[in-house]
């Protein structure tokens, strides 16, 4: 008999006895319904979440259930592998020594993903996003579509989805905090009366109040003259209105001021030079 015939001859009769098989079947066996119960454990927690989701429509539980639902499948996932690597007889002890050594040295060399991690979790904790904010930060501006632990998306007014990692989010705007301050400026000819026009301003904006009570938090403001341009003098007026509805109010204060301006005809400037020829 040759050495190759011997060792598998021998490597047959020490793993496939009878007693080998049925320990081995009682392996698998016992990996299946771990197994098993990790995914049903999942599932049922994933139903959990979505139905607080569809009972409560917080911005706030949008933004913690999903990461708890994220959070909760690693540490599952991480159970079920310690728990088949004692089954099969694997020293998973010394191994998780190993990883806490391996993880440590990673730590050094990563530490700007430890700096998001951490970032992203005072964020969280604090409460200073939420899905559903419009933030901005830097060139970014959009709305908060998911925020982890390491990273916070944005999506854009153009449909764009900017990835923050959230150890940038050093200094960031948030738009939908309290209130918005809402500003429209205007120039008025030097032809014609700032006082005039300031009291159709504060017309315009009254009537607009009355109708718009539910978004304003004060009346309108009409501040008067503000600056002496080229072509006219600028004048503003300014509301405190609830997040996000300043843009809505803006537009729709420009368009009554410009046509009660072209019915009282009061001129708002355009461009102009005064040459003097000698």
């Amino acid at each position: 008999m040759s050495f190759w015939q011997k060792l598998g001859s021998d490597l047959w009769q020490h793993f496939w006895v009878a007693d080998k098989i049925i320990l081995y079947v009682r392996i698998v066996v016992t990996i299946i319904i771990i197994l098993l119960a990790t995914w049903f454990s999942a599932r049922v927690f994933n139903w959990v979440v979505w139905a607080i989701l569809h009972r409560k429509r917080g911005s706030r539980v949008k933004t913690v259930l999903p990461l708890l639902q994220s959070l909760f499948g690693y540490f599952v996932l991480a159970v079920a592998l310690v728990v088949i690597l004692r089954v099969m007889g694997v020293d998973y002890k010394a191994i998780l020594a190993g990883a806490g050594v391996v993880g440590l040295a990673v730590g050094f060399g990563a530490q700007t993903l430890i700096r998001d991690f951490i970032a992203g979790f005072i964020t969280l904790f604090e409460g200073l996003l939420a899905v559903g904010d419009y933030i901005s930060v830097g060139s970014v501006e959009g709305t908060v579509e998911k925020i982890g632990l390491r990273v916070t998306q944005v999506r854009a007014f153009d449909g764009t989805l900017w990835t923050i990692p959230n150890g940038e989010l050093t200094r960031f705007g948030n738009k939908s905090r309290d209130f918005m301050r809402v500003f429209v400026m205007f120039d008025v000819a030097y032809e014609q009366d700032p006082e005039r026009a300031m009291q159709i301003a504060s017309q315009v904006a009254d009537e607009w109040y009355r109708q718009n009570q539910g978004l304003c938090f004060e009346k309108p403001e009409v501040q008067g003259v503000l600056n002496f341009g080229e072509s006219g003098m600028t004048v503003r007026v300014i509301c405190k209105v609830v997040p996000l509805k300043h843009w809505q109010a803006e537009r729709e204060l420009r368009l009554r001021l410009k046509k009660a301006f072209d019915a009282c005809g009061v001129e708002i400037p355009f461009p102009r030079r005064v040459v003097y020829r000698r």
